[in-house]
């Protein structure tokens, strides 16, 4: 096990946050950052939350994976693009790869191999162009699969964890505007400033773990399950090109294989 100095620095550097939201909550510090009209915006409490977030994942994951995780957040709204359509036209280009194969295999293999480069599609016709046998092929392409899936799936639990943290340090924010509540408790600035605290922390905390990093964690389990899918049903169709079967029997073989599998989704 080694050390990661980016790791104990985005740590570091997210505690400060934290810890200065802390310190503007109970009045120890003080900000002029904020123009009047936007000061419901509560910088602090969003320094609570936003802090102990990334102070909590960098502590749980390797940096690169944290970074990646939180690229992936930003595409709250994005959408997959694998379909029932897309897959039909998947179908079709299995097809047309069987009539190429079955015309030169030697040819249409090394072709094919080049154009999709480095494309899940084009491993395997570089495993192809290897003579590899079908049970060989079949293992390692699973391999390959499982492992891109396993690799996703550990970007969206960082993602999942940042939604399940998000209202546990807008509870920390409202302990800290319960203090200034109970230390000023004579004092009409201290009380309104530590129930604002208080309130808004929590809420910053649900609506950001609850509205972006949990439902984002889920779109990407989504899609990277809908990936997964779609590799699998490319991979059985070039098995049935490499047994040989006919363009009849893969198009039901994989038609089959589709609507079995897409009723999961």
């Amino acid at each position: 096990m080694r050390t990661s100095f980016l790791n104990i620095f985005c740590f570091l550097v997210s505690l400060a946050i934290l810890v200065w939201g802390a310190l503007l909550v109970v009045g120890f510090a003080q900000y002029n950052m904020i123009p009047s009209k936007y000061e419901f915006l509560n910088l602090p409490s969003l320094a609570i939350v936003f802090g102990g977030i990334s102070a909590s994942v960098f502590i749980s994951y390797p940096f690169k994976k944290v970074i990646i995780a939180l690229r992936e957040s930003t595409r709250l709204f994005s959408q997959s693009n694998i379909d029932d359509q897309l897959l039909e036209k998947d179908i079709e280009k299995i097809l047309e790869w069987q009539k190429r194969i079955r015309a030169n295999k030697i040819k249409a293999v090394s072709e094919l191999s080049e154009e999709y480069g480095n494309r899940f599609e084009g491993y395997l016709f570089s495993i192809l162009d290897t003579n590899y046998s079908t049970e060989d092929l079949r293992e390692l392409a699973e391999i390959n699969i499982q492992e891109t899936f396993t690799r996703q799936q550990q970007i969206n639990q960082i993602i999942a964890s940042m939604g399940k943290t998000a209202p546990v340090f807008g509870m920390l924010g409202t302990l800290f505007g319960l203090i200034v509540i109970l230390s000023g408790f004579n004092e009409m600035d201290s009380l309104l400033t530590g129930l604002a605290a208080a309130l808004m922390t929590t809420l910053y905390g649900i609506i950001i773990g609850n509205f972006i990093f949990i439902p984002m964690a889920k779109k990407m389990n989504n899609i990277a399950s809908l990936q997964f899918f779609r590799e699998k049903l490319i991979l059985e169709g070039i098995l049935l090109i490499q047994q040989q079967k006919s363009s009849l029997q893969i198009y039901d073989k994989l038609k089959a294989h589709m609507h079995r599998t897409s009723q999961q989704f």
